[in-house]
């Protein structure tokens, strides 16, 4: 199975990052989720403190470009949209 492009970091009770599930889901109709690793906090802590300290954000939900390292902490449609355009691509 090929390495998903974007790794996307939610909290189990998070409004925002079901707001940026919505984003993707209905906004962009899914078209990137298959491009996307979501991760739970609370499935991995010790997981997403080495997240949190390789790639110094601070807040849920996150996306991470695994190529760049680019960081995106935000759950705003215009922002999530390039975010995946940049990427993952068209």
């Amino acid at each position: 199975m090929a390495e998903k492009k974007v790794l996307m970091i939610t909290k189990t009770v998070c409004p925002y990052c079901e707001r940026a599930k919505v984003v993707l889901n209905e906004a962009l109709q899914g078209k990137y989720n298959d491009q996307i690793e979501f991760f739970v906090r609370e499935d991995d802590e010790a997981r997403f403190a080495e997240l949190q300290k390789k790639y110094q954000f601070m807040t849920v939900p996150t996306f991470i470009d695994k190529e760049s390292g680019s960081v995106l902490s935000d759950s705003q449609e215009p922002t999530i949209t390039a975010f995946m355009k940049q990427a993952i691509g068209a």
